[in-house]
């Protein structure tokens, strides 16, 4: 899964909700059960050196039923944040609205549209 966050303007204590659909479960890399998992040739983690400039977020939470991004301050700028999804079942299910708010100014925020997704 792969989302763009945008920010117009500095923000702080923000937070990246997205909501799985059923029939997926997120497959969590820290987690030794879940074995290797493949790497993004188009992943923002850039290496220079001995240096390397790690992702936007602070904290990641991989649920059950979503994935969740934090962070204490975010410049304006475009984001990327991506994560991977196990398909489980097959069917059709409605991929509800990912959301990113500050959390203590809760009328800032922005929701990606919903979706359709086939599994077969």
């Amino acid at each position: 899964m792969r989302l763009t966050l945008v920010a117009d303007n500095r923000r702080y204590h923000v937070a990246l909700a997205d909501p799985l659909p059923a029939g997926l479960e997120i497959v969590n890399p820290g987690l030794a059960v879940s074995g290797s998992t493949p790497q993004d040739p188009n992943s923002s983690d850039y290496r220079y050196g001995w240096w390397w400039w790690g992702t936007w977020y602070e904290h990641q939470n991989l649920r059950d039923e979503r994935a969740e991004a934090f962070t204490p301050l975010l410049w304006d700028g475009v984001y990327q944040y991506t994560y991977i999804a196990r398909a489980t079942t097959p069917g059709r299910f409605v991929v509800p609205p990912a959301k990113a708010e500050e959390m203590y100014s809760p009328e800032v925020f922005g929701r990606s549209s919903s979706a359709l997704v086939i599994i077969e």
